[in-house]
């Protein structure tokens, strides 16, 4: 009896202690498994963070990117600042062709029919204030011009037929270039009719001097 009572007793503590040890297992299975959730959440947090830098990137890239753009949009306003500046043209007194020696001898056309210089001279329908008006409005300064500041007078010569109609006029002497010269040529071509000149009270063709000036306005 005694020995089956020592045989109990330790198979009693077999049993205690496996449920001992089972029991330590447990805590320490819990204990990693909470180790390793840390360390889960400590990965995503860590990658979050590596997923938003190019982010961060990109709005920096776009902060560097604003002084560029303000000095793009001083160019456009500056371009506008020109832009915004005007040309005008005036006109000069119908310049004589020849002197007041040459006009005392017998007025005599050149090999075209033209003369130099006429008894009567050619007028434009108005006089000199019409004839102001018409250039002033209908001068079209270029750009070009315009943003090269430039500025001066043309001389330009045409003839008057017997007509009045305004024939062949070109700049002679000096040139503005920018297409001055062409436009002071233009618009004289597509003027109106004048009254032609005379010697000896017939109608003639005669040759016309006139200055074109141009100048910008702010």
């Amino acid at each position: 009896m005694k020995r089956n009572s020592n045989i109990q007793a330790i198979i009693a503590a077999l049993g205690l202690l496996v449920f001992i040890t089972a029991c330590t297992n447990n805590n320490q299975s819990t204990k990693s498994s909470a180790y390793d959730s840390s360390n889960v959440a400590t990965t995503n947090d860590t990658s979050m963070n590596h997923m938003q830098q190019p982010t961060d990137t990109a709005t920096t890239n776009i902060a560097a990117e604003k002084p560029v753009n303000k000095e793009a949009s001083n160019k456009s306003a500056n371009k506008t600042t020109v832009a915004k500046k005007k040309g005008k043209a005036s006109v000069g007194t119908i310049a004589e062709t020849k002197s007041i020696a040459e006009k005392k001898t017998t007025f005599k056309p050149d090999a075209n029919g033209i003369y130099d210089a006429a008894e009567v001279r050619p007028a434009y329908p108005g006089g000199q204030a019409a004839l102001s008006d018409y250039v002033a409005n209908h001068i079209d300064y270029p750009q070009m011009a315009i943003d090269d500041n430039k500025e001066g007078t043309v001389n330009v010569v045409f003839v008057v037929d017997e007509n009045g109609k305004v024939q062949d006029a070109k700049v002679v002497g000096s040139k503005l270039g920018d297409g001055l010269d062409e436009e002071a040529e233009r618009v004289i071509s597509t003027m109106p009719k004048w009254s032609a000149g005379m010697v000896k009270g017939k109608s003639v063709k005669a040759r016309v001097t006139l200055p074109i000036t141009y100048k910008i306005e702010e």
